[in-house]
């Protein structure tokens, strides 16, 4: 265990590694980095760019309607849709698959 300035005992040598706990605020605390967060990270950096790059409206049809939607926001629209919609087929199926139980 490291020693810091304030916990030094009268007459020890201060710990000159800063060994295993330092900066540490306690078990468990901090930002620890996934391979979640990575991607996500990754996505929304690449819809920025998307973004920025395609600054132009698209003309949509849906239902004898008619739409101009700027294509920045028409593609993260539809891939956050295209996850929902995943989600939820996602969920169902896996209540399908659920065997019941026999009492």
């Amino acid at each position: 265990m490291g020693y810091s300035y304030q916990h030094r005992v009268a007459g020890e040598p201060y710990d000159v590694n800063m060994t295993s706990n330092f900066g540490s605020t306690g078990k468990g605390a901090g930002m620890r980095i996934t391979w979640r967060g990575i991607v996500l990270i990754l996505i929304a950096v690449i819809l920025i760019v998307f973004g920025v790059q395609n600054l132009n409206s698209a003309q949509i049809n849906f239902l004898g309607m008619q739409f101009d939607i700027p294509v920045w926001l028409l593609v993260p629209g539809t891939f956050i849709l295209g996850m929902f919609l995943g989600g939820a087929v996602r969920g169902t199926a896996r209540k399908l698959r659920k065997p019941k139980a026999i009492d």
